[in-house]
């Protein structure tokens, strides 16, 4: 006997959004009931538009008290800033939420957070679930996947390599600090990108609980490094003198050792500075190596593209990263509204199966 289709709102088609919006539209088990958006112009299009799809009847909103009282089974919510209280009002309504936008793990970092979330859950008998491509995949699932390989471990390392000049948008270059100078990060005229910190922290946090240890503190550093020439991107100019790349080190620490440490290697350039991304070195615009110091030692390098068959051209029908972090939670869905209520983990979850 087949089951219906889960019905589902899609808070947010920026980039990643997008792609969870086609991935919805265009599959059987899934139906599209609800779209929000940020801005006042997209209100009111068809959500088919946003993914490059025939039209499907339902037009995009920014009224989320009208999504809120909506039949839905679950919302994939990618905001740029979460609100605990929308999310909270979904879960205590029975709709289960699956989001990249932040709470990756509170009972680390915000534990008045994961009450609320707890609590809600289990009030509407719905499930709250977290993941992306990194956080997410990269820094929770494909580690735990490595672990089962080795009988012991040592220290775990994500390093994360992203060249973001192909970002489309100036302000998201702006607003993570690049064009600006060193002294402007000194003074505290750029963010500190506050959301983006904790949600790093929190991953590796529950990465610890995930692999059984629960650790004493996460010690988190910034290195800038600045361009000594102007660099001209798509999206505008980034002046001699000022960032262009950014490593933030997280270290997760048991006992006075680290034991999980997190690099991610932000730049808009390359040949910046020693031990920084060389020309040649990424054909795309992210890559991740994982690696587990133990017995025996592992690595694992990660890339998301259009294709790896040698000589194919991009085709640009789909941005390849922004797609993985949203089927990050697509394809969990079924799992998630089977879940128990209350905050889940990729480790309480069956494995997504292969569909052809």
């Amino acid at each position: 006997m087949n089951q219906r289709p889960l019905r589902v709102i899609q808070c947010g088609a920026g980039l990643a959004g997008k792609e969870g919006l086609r991935a919805v539209i265009e599959r059987d088990d899934l139906e599209l009931v609800g779209l929000y958006v940020h801005s006042d112009a997209n209100v009111g299009r068809d959500a088919g538009s946003f993914a490059g799809l025939p039209d499907t009847g339902i037009r995009a909103t920014n009224d989320m008290a009208a999504l809120l009282t909506m039949d839905a089974d679950a919302v994939i919510y990618m905001v740029r800033q979460p609100d605990l209280d929308v999310i909270c009002a979904f879960l205590s309504r029975g709709i289960d939420v699956l989001t990249t936008a932040g709470f990756m793990f509170p009972t680390w970092n915000d534990k008045e957070a994961a009450r609320r979330l707890e609590e809600s859950g289990k009030a509407g008998g719905a499930s709250f679930f977290v993941s992306g491509q990194n956080p997410g995949f990269v820094d929770e699932i494909l580690v735990l996947t490595l672990s089962s390989l080795s009988s012991t471990w040592d220290v775990v390392r994500i390093d994360e390599y992203a060249d973001c000049s192909r970002y489309p948008n100036q302000g998201t270059l702006q607003m993570m600090g690049f064009g600006h100078t060193s002294e402007d990060f000194a003074s505290g005229k750029v963010a500190e990108l506050a959301t983006m910190v904790g949600f790093f922290e929190a991953s590796i946090a529950g990465l610890a609980h995930g692999l059984g240890m629960d650790l004493d503190e996460i010690r988190s550093t910034r290195e800038l490094v600045t361009i000594p020439r102007p660099l001209d991107l798509q999206v505008g100019r980034i002046e001699a003198g000022t960032v262009a790349g950014q490593r933030w080190r997280w270290a997760g620490i048991k006992d006075g050792v680290e034991r999980i440490v997190q690099n991610t290697y932000w730049i808009v350039g390359f040949d910046l500075a020693e031990g920084w991304p060389r020309s040649g070195e990424m054909d795309g615009d992210t890559r991740w190596e994982v690696t587990i110091e133990g017995r025996p030692s592992l690595r694992c390098v990660f890339d998301a593209r259009e294709s790896f068959v040698p000589g194919a051209l991009p085709t640009g029908a789909y941005n390849a990263s922004g797609a993985a972090t949203a089927l990050a939670l697509v394809n969990r869905l079924h799992a998630v509204t089977a879940a128990r209520p209350g905050i889940v983990t990729a480790g309480d979850l069956a494995q997504p199966r292969w569909k052809g």
